[in-house]
């Protein structure tokens, strides 16, 4: 090969530097950006971190009236949810389809008031023909119980006098066959037919005047029985086809509130439970009576010497923390929650206002029975000599802090933030520490950690 060619080959393999720089400056900008991307993971994760919700653990603020007259030292307190004392799912008696409902959800009705209606064109149509066949049964014990018309007893007189003229027009021609049968005139077969004739005519003759007697006298005793029989099974049908009628009008048994409407217009109902959820109704609606209520309760083994029925109590709702409801115990089970250890004891509250629902938190505080003299003591653990007409707040010692002030401080978990409050704290007792200002009772207090605690801050309870 020539130099001047091979000169000109090894040329070409040389390294273009300009490509060479732009290449560097690529990857450069790309290591650049991952590193920025990570330093930007880095501070989104520290912040993340930094401002996640703390988690906590919450007790409950319980407000107490102290020194009520007649109420005594309180014993124990339980929470539980508030029950209608006797609840009512009223059903159809017979099957149907809803042809009308006329209440909803939340209404008051009385006893006797309708409820809903169900198609009754067979039930009707059956009303009908019980009232069609009564009537039948009525008349014709009319006719048995009325006897013969006078017009029968005359037809069968005449029968009866008829049949005498035949008996005797019979008579005369057998005398005459038998006068002609002594001079052989006739033969003995003539005369053997105007026998016969003469003891038929006599047989009718019989029969017509037995049944002008029976004319007479009227119907058996026996079937006007019969009759009457008949007429009180036409009644009963009647009666039970205005029943059934009745019984697509559904009406309510007691005076209540609605609570839940399970059928709807256009949905069959039954009076047998299938079960499941789908298919023929077995009830219609759930009724119960607001003025009559329960709290439920399951309390400790350990605690129940301390209740007994008829004890007075007092019940706060979380609906509603500043209402106090009296109470008494109304029932305790005779069996325990052997897996629980519990036993369940029901507090009737005692004039409920209509504020309170059903299914709501409740929290029942058992009462001592008040001392000779009538006057209520001092509530369990108050200082000696505070005011007896205090409205006080038991917390746990745990909630308490200070503030940068030095104020005694709690922190409220409200939607999911931490709200400081300031509080007046009167002294410890066996429940905690008594508040009498800053609180109104049933808060839900931090009580751990409080060291990272700052007002506002984002909470989650455990």
């Amino acid at each position: 090969m020539p130099a001047r060619n091979l000169d000109a080959e090894l040329s070409k393999l040389r390294i273009d530097k300009s490509r060479k720089r732009s290449n560097n400056r690529g990857y450069g900008k790309i290591v650049l950006a991952l590193l920025v991307l990570a330093a930007c993971g880095i501070a989104y994760a520290f912040y993340a971190k930094s401002h996640a919700p703390i988690e906590v653990k919450v007790a409950r603020a319980e407000r107490e009236e102290a020194g009520a007259a007649g109420a005594g030292a309180p014993v124990l307190t339980a929470g539980g949810y508030v029950i209608p004392r006797r609840k009512i799912e009223v059903s159809s008696q017979i099957v149907g389809r809803v042809k009308d409902i006329l209440v909803k959800r939340g209404d008051r009705v009385k006893a006797g008031d309708v409820l809903l209606c169900l198609e009754d064109e067979e039930q009707a149509s059956q009303l009908r023909q019980a009232e069609a066949q009564l009537a039948n049964a009525q008349a014709r014990l009319a006719e048995l119980r009325a006897g013969s018309r006078p017009e029968e007893i005359a037809a069968a007189k005449a029968s009866v006098a008829s049949a005498e003229a035949t008996l005797n027009d019979a008579g005369r021609e057998l005398d005459r066959a038998e006068a002609l049968a002594k001079s052989d005139a006739i033969s003995r077969q003539e005369l053997d037919k105007a026998r016969t004739a003469h003891d038929v005519a006599q047989a009718n003759l019989q029969s017509a005047r037995e049944n002008a007697r029976l004319v007479e006298i009227g119907p058996r005793k026996e079937q006007i029985d019969a009759a009457e029989a008949q007429r009180r099974e036409a009644e009963a049908n009647l009666a039970y086809a205005q029943i059934q009628l009745d019984y697509t009008v559904v009406r309510a048994p007691v005076s209540g509130t609605i609570l839940e409407k399970v059928a709807e217009k256009g949905e069959l109902v039954t009076n047998v439970n299938f079960g499941g959820t789908r298919g023929a109704k077995s009830s219609v609606v759930t009724m119960a009576d607001l003025s009559d209520l329960q709290v439920e309760l399951d309390i400790n083994e350990n605690d129940l010497p301390k209740i007994h029925l008829a004890q007075k109590c007092e019940v706060r709702l979380d609906t509603a923390p500043g209402l106090a409801i009296r109470g008494e115990v109304d029932e305790m089970s005779p069996q325990a929650d052997r897996q629980k250890a519990t036993v369940q004891v029901k507090a009737r509250l005692i004039d409920p206002g209509p504020e309170v629902r059903t299914d709501v938190n409740a929290r029942v505080t058992f009462l001592a029975p008040a001392p000779a003299g009538g006057e209520g003591p001092a509530t369990s653990g108050a200082i000696a000599g505070a005011a007896p007409a205090v409205a006080r707040v038991w917390v746990p010692r745990a909630a308490l802090t200070k503030n940068a002030a030095g104020e005694t401080i709690v922190y409220v978990a409200s939607a999911g933030k931490a709200v400081a409050r300031k509080v007046t704290a009167d002294g410890e007792g066996e429940r905690g520490v008594a508040v009498t200002e800053g609180l109104a009772g049933n808060e839900s207090l931090i009580v751990e950690p409080l060291d990272k605690m700052a007002d506002g801050a984002r909470i989650v309870i455990e």
